[in-house]
């Protein structure tokens, strides 16, 4: 069993941007966080949106429950 030795190994560049040298790993992840906070907020605004549709929904279907179960009651007791 032969050991081979990969200290003398050449390190492998890392690829050249056209922009300039690599950003930075906090410079990236603030860019990804800033993506994903953007993300976040389309979706609580359209979270919103859907919620007021609803509770008008509900909110109509309940008056209409109200005004046919009195309507009933009226003429119950008749």
């Amino acid at each position: 069993m032969t050991v081979i030795d990969n200290s003398a190994a050449k390190p492998v560049p890392e690829p050249r941007r056209l922009g300039g040298p690599a950003p930075k790993l906090s410079t990236r992840v603030s860019q990804k966080f800033e993506r994903t906070k953007e993300a976040a907020s389309a979706g609580v605004e359209k979270t919103k949106v859907a919620a007021n549709k609803v509770k008008k929904g509900a909110s109509a279907g309940v008056n209409w429950l109200k005004l046919k179960c009195n309507k009933t009651k009226l003429f119950q007791k008749k």
